[in-house]
């Protein structure tokens, strides 16, 4: 299989890093986060998907799709078909699943032909909520 250079492309994702991290924050704290993280060549050691609330990251992350991004992960499946077979689940709730995921660029396709491969390019995927006081103090991450 080969992958599809323009999807890639699209979605900025030509280099991958070690980690994806889901938090909370604005776009411009994203923004500052990645920078923070780059390294000496530019490129980040994590990419950052950030929300607004932790009710989207919540509705995002339903176990079900804890299972689809887990599944990938460890088994590679060859197609979205392999990946419904893996999970005993009808194709088109797992399609369903794995398009909100790409949508949210935490999974991308390698294609050949009309088979897309559902890839997650990552070695982990770390979710961090912080839960603070409101002072500068401490802070407990969850």
């Amino acid at each position: 299989m080969t992958t599809n250079p323009d999807e890639l492309h699209e979605n900025g994702a030509q280099h991958y890093p070690e980690t994806l991290r889901i938090t909370i924050g604005g776009a411009d704290e994203a923004i500052d986060a990645a920078i923070e993280q780059a390294g000496a060549d530019g490129v980040p050691d994590e990419a950052v998907r950030s929300f607004e609330r932790v009710a989207d990251i919540r509705t995002l992350l339903t176990d079900r799709r804890l299972d689809v991004m887990r599944t990938i992960m460890t088994d590679s499946p060859e197609s979205i078909q392999a990946l419904a077979d893996a999970l005993g689940r009808n194709y088109a709730d797992v399609h369903g699943d794995v398009q909100v995921l790409a949508e949210h660029h935490i999974v991308y396709f390698d294609t050949d032909g009309r088979t897309k491969r559902p890839v997650i390019p990552y070695d982990r995927v770390r979710v961090d909520i912080e839960v603070t006081d409101g002072s500068a103090g401490e802070r407990a991450s969850v």
